[in-house]
């Protein structure tokens, strides 16, 4: 037994890389990068990159984010993810863990995507279309959306979005300027419905048990709520604003003595 476990510790040991699930496009908060935790040893691997991901739940998304990745599963230490993503970054660590390691999750500031978030950047997307087109968007440009049809019909509420932003268009541009107009509409469009997908997808969620455990550090403006599917977890507090978590001190060094707990102990 003794050295079983001494076995599974080693091979925790020498569990260097962390993914990285994070969506950073659209917010004025520092990436996850910015942890630094290469300067302890560790190797950042962002997951969540362009060409975007086209699945409409997380499980599916995160099987087309691991994919790439299979060959690093026996090296992934933990997945860190921010926000809305923690869905999706637990379906990932759920597909990397073994009977010997469940891979822990370190969500900063996690929160559910709920349908009144999706709606809520639905607005702004066709906020910022109208202001580029000198346009004005009529409070029925949207509706509410039920938790029931985003998982019934994720592809066509993803479609109606697109088709609400692109229908702006160019109706208050000169003939001239209207093409171009158009098209930059579009490729607007195209960009900020990843983000709707990526939003859909998160909040079509089973938050599976996969045996790992979850560190949720959380900022002085946000609460944490308990984390379905974990097997233990821990919150702690930082004493920095949103905009400031991923560069406080305190992070960096909470994350790290989480991982060395659950590296030391093989994770089992």
């Amino acid at each position: 037994m003794a050295a079983g476990l001494k076995r599974r510790s080693n091979e925790a040991e020498h569990r260097r890389t962390i993914l990285v699930v994070d969506y950073v496009g659209l917010r004025s908060e520092p990436p996850l990068t910015a942890l630094r935790l290469e300067d302890h040893g560790f190797r950042m691997v962002e997951v969540l990159r362009p060409p975007y991901v086209r699945a409409f739940d997380a499980a599916g998304y995160a099987s087309a984010l691991v994919e790439p990745h299979t060959s690093l599963a026996s090296e992934v230490a933990a997945v860190v993810t921010y926000c809305m993503a923690g869905s999706i970054a637990q379906e990932v660590a759920a597909r990397l863990s073994s009977p010997d390691y469940g891979v822990p999750l370190v969500v900063l500031d996690g929160e559910p995507s709920t349908s009144g978030a999706i709606r809520d950047q639905w607005e702004m997307a066709l906020r910022r279309i109208a202001h580029m087109v000198g346009a004005d968007v009529a409070d029925s440009a949207t509706r509410a959306l039920s938790d029931d049809e985003l998982l019934a019909r994720p592809c066509e509420i993803a479609r109606e979005i697109h088709d609400s932003m692109t229908s702006i268009g160019a109706q208050q541009s000169p003939d001239s300027e209207r093409s171009r107009v158009a098209k930059d509409v579009e490729i607007f469009a195209d960009w900020f419905s990843d983000w709707l997908v990526y939003l859909i997808a998160a909040h079509n969620a089973q938050w599976p048990h996969w045996g790992g455990d979850v560190l949720q550090l959380v900022s002085e403006s946000h609460s944490a709520a308990s984390w379905v599917g974990s097997r233990s977890e821990e919150v702690v507090e930082i004493s920095a604003d949103r905009d400031g978590l991923a560069l406080d001190p305190g992070a960096r060094a909470a994350i790290l003595s989480f991982m060395a707990e659950r590296i030391s102990d093989g994770g089992v």
